[in-house]
């Protein structure tokens, strides 16, 4: 599995927009302080949760994994988290087909439409 930079700068974007999530087995993060010391087999900073447990005992806890790590979500993650929030695949798909359009990867789509969600959200509160 490989992220490109943008797609680290939109699921960072994410975080900041109040993107929360539960850590899994299958998730991959991005670690923003550099806290794994070992090398990463997909690319630097880039690591795959094989055992939430584990990965929270390493840095310290779950709060801690969630504030240290950035989730990058999947293509199937992305899918699912918009689903949950009754986005048709009508839009998906629009959204995926625009981003072919203009040169941008699938999930690079797909975060930019979580991101609308997101922001839809916190209009709603507001």
């Amino acid at each position: 599995m490989r992220f490109t930079e943008s797609e680290i700068q939109w699921a960072t974007r994410l975080r900041g927009a109040g993107l929360t999530w539960e850590p899994q087995p299958g998730h991959y993060v991005f670690d923003i302080d550099g806290v794994i010391k070992a090398g990463s087999p997909f690319q630097a900073g880039v690591h795959l949760i094989a055992s939430a447990n584990a990965m929270e005992q390493t840095v310290g806890g779950p709060e801690a994994l969630r504030e240290r790590f950035v989730w990058l979500p999947t293509w199937e993650d992305a899918r699912a988290w918009l689903a949950d929030r009754g986005v048709d695949g009508a839009r998906v798909l629009a959204a995926v087909a625009r981003a072919a359009g203009n040169g941008t990867s699938d999930r690079e789509a797909l975060y930019a439409l979580m991101l609308e969600v997101l922001e839809g959200q916190e209009e709603e509160r507001s």
